[in-house]
């Protein structure tokens, strides 16, 4: 097979400010979702439901609520970027960036919501005690029979620390033929859905989970090789087939994950609006405004629940909720904000200059 050599870059392999538009409207699309569902829950009728459900959702035969909406174009656009980045880093240097990037301001996310979990303002799938909070800080609290699950968005953290791991094992592999990484990943996918159980409790409930999910953000990364010219065309179509048909064997197999039954036809509908959105490029995506919400999507993922629930928890019975909404994402912005310019940029800014600190001596 034939393919362009690691450090060949093209026109298509530019920034795609597309994505950051993608993010934007993903980090929406989870709030309203889990937002809409909080309103569910406590009894109250949400209109815009009827509106994204009549224009959106029915027609298009997905899950009502866009549910998982957001949580697909994530893990397709990591898998993008991630791979992008593969081919200028070392796998160790590849995978201390992630966690670094990560893993401090998911540490605050979880640590919060213990606190708000122990103290009765939020709820979880069991009450915690102070054995949890490690095990969500490790992202084990899905492995672990009995764990209490303190922010249960988490789990996507998981899959996506997974894929690093598989990423930066395979980087060798990666660098020289990318076809192979991909097609190995195919292999063991298939292997670990034949041997993990799929409707058991943990760990093997936890292991399901990431084996399921895996193969979106092995779509992503085909979508990046092939778009840089690492891969063809052709190649690339029949292993993301292959890939789809993986978590499609995943979800007819399990029922837990993933949880919703239209989740299979929505990945197909994402991935095209992925690939729509790489191809966007106008004065709009480039503003500095949109690219500066989308590198603060991350922080208002984790937040939204441990600080909008509690707000709309307290001030929907007093407002009524379209004050209450309003408030929570007010307040989901401003700690968005303080995590991003407090926690994951300085840490990660000082973590790059510490990596320029070891290589000047040397230059």
């Amino acid at each position: 097979m034939v393919t362009l050599a690691p450090e060949v870059r093209t026109a298509r392999s530019r920034y795609l400010h597309g994505l950051d538009v993608a993010r934007i409207l993903a980090a929406l699309a989870v709030i309203y979702a889990h937002y809409s569902n909080w309103l569910d829950l406590n009894g109250h009728d949400f209109p815009v439901d009827d509106v994204v459900n009549g224009l959106a959702a029915r027609p298009l035969h997905v899950h009502e609520r866009l549910s998982l909406f957001g949580v697909c174009v994530f893990l397709l656009i990591s898998g993008m970027v991630v791979t992008h980045v593969a081919f200028k880093e070392t796998s160790g240097q590849f995978l201390a960036r992630r966690v670094v990037r990560l893993v401090p301001a998911m540490w605050v996310a979880v640590a919060l919501g213990w606190v708000l979990v122990s103290n009765k303002v939020l709820t979880a799938n069991r009450p915690p005690d102070l054995g949890d909070l490690p095990l969500n800080l490790a992202l084990l609290n899905s492995f672990v029979p009995g764990a209490s699950s303190v922010l249960a968005i988490t789990w996507t953290l998981a899959v996506q620390l997974a894929f690093y791991l598989y990423v930066a094992a395979t980087m060798p592999l990666l660098k020289r033929w990318p076809w192979l990484p991909p097609a190995l990943s195919a292999a063991l996918v298939s292997v670990l859905l034949a041997v993990v159980p799929a409707n058991d409790g943990p760990p093997a409930q936890g292991f399901r989970m990431v084996v399921t999910f895996l193969p979106v953000l092995f779509l992503g990364q085909l979508v990046t090789l092939v778009r840089a010219g690492r891969l063809p065309a052709a190649a690339g179509v029949a292993l993301g087939v292959v890939q789809y048909l993986l978590f499609l064997r995943a979800d007819l197999a399990s029922e837990v994950w993933p949880p919703i039954a239209e989740f299979p036809r929505q990945l197909v509908i994402l991935l095209l609006l992925v690939l729509l959105a790489t191809r966007l490029d106008n004065d709009f995506v480039r503003r500095p405004w949109v690219t500066a919400v989308a590198k603060r999507t991350y922080a208002s993922y984790l937040l939204h629940i441990p600080v909008g629930f509690p707000v709309l928890r307290w001030l929907t019975p007093v407002t009524g909720y379209w004050v209450a909404i309003a408030v929570a994402l007010v307040a989901v912005a401003a700690a968005s904000e303080l995590l991003y310019r407090f926690v994951e940029n300085p840490i990660a800014r000082w973590f790059r200059a510490r990596e320029r600190q070891k290589v000047a001596p040397s230059t």
